[in-house]
């Protein structure tokens, strides 16, 4: 909420150098966004569970919680017994919990942004200054819209 309140103090500053919010932007802002909240979900499922939990009464444990999903890589749950399926506990962690699923979401959506915005044209120095301070706020929303619906 920090930089979202920074960007809003700066945006005279950037209305007035002429700085534009433009479609490239309001694009990769989003991705950026969907990569806060994917991370905002992963620490209330890491650290705030019982929260998550009691919003979601049924949600399923073996799938959501990341004290038991953890196992959901390997054959009978069990470590030592090796990968459930070929690259169960690697490239495809993804398809067996919640947890990697979110860390997935958050790094395609982080690469995705950041490959739309090299296709971007180039622009003066301190327009990457508002860069910074507007995808931080993209960020920050993004993950506060999520982590703090869970408090």
């Amino acid at each position: 909420m920090k930089n979202l309140f920074l960007l809003l103090l700066l945006l005279p500053l950037m209305v007035t150098a002429q700085y534009k919010i433009d479609k490239n932007k309001i694009l990769t802002g989003s991705l950026i966004a969907l990569s806060g909240s994917a991370t905002g979900f992963n620490e209330t499922l890491m650290h705030h569970y019982y929260k998550f939990k009691a919003k979601f009464p049924n949600a399923n444990d073996q799938w959501f919680n990341p004290q038991q999903s953890w196992v959901n890589k390997y054959k009978d749950g069990n470590y030592e017994e090796g990968d459930k399926f070929p690259m169960s506990s690697s490239l495809l962690a993804f398809t067996t919990d919640q947890y990697h699923l979110n860390a997935m979401v958050r790094d395609v959506s982080l690469v995705a942004a950041l490959t739309f915005k090299i296709g971007a044209r180039k622009q003066k120095f301190l327009y990457y200054v508002y860069d910074l301070l507007y995808y931080s706020a993209c960020y920050s929303f993004g993950f506060y819209l999520t982590y703090g619906s869970f408090h």
